[in-house]
């Protein structure tokens, strides 16, 4: 009597890109501009190469773009104050 036949094997899944998760990484945590550049490198590599992480690097450019321009408003501002205290005189009130 003959047994039953084995299982077929688990198909792999695709890896992640490693663009991809650079992207969120650098887009979040350490510089945003190069989690954009990143993002848009992983999104033509995925289309390429099949593999997973279009997600990680869809956040990665809309995470990057948000505070690469909440940097960027934080630095004029900084700027406008610290231009409105370097250009009072001591001692003279305006």
């Amino acid at each position: 009597m003959p047994g039953q036949p084995p299982y077929p094997p688990h198909p792999y899944a695709a890896p992640f890109n490693t663009y991809a998760i650079l992207a969120l990484v650098f887009g979040v945590m350490v510089f945003p501009p190069l989690g954009i550049y990143f993002g848009k490198k992983a999104k033509n590599q995925i289309a390429q190469t099949g593999e997973r992480g279009a997600e990680l690097a869809t956040a990665g450019v809309v995470v990057g773009w948000i505070f690469t321009i909440l940097y960027g408003l934080m630095f004029v501002v900084w700027c406008g104050v610290a231009a409105v205290f370097l250009s009072s005189e001591p001692g003279v009130q305006p």
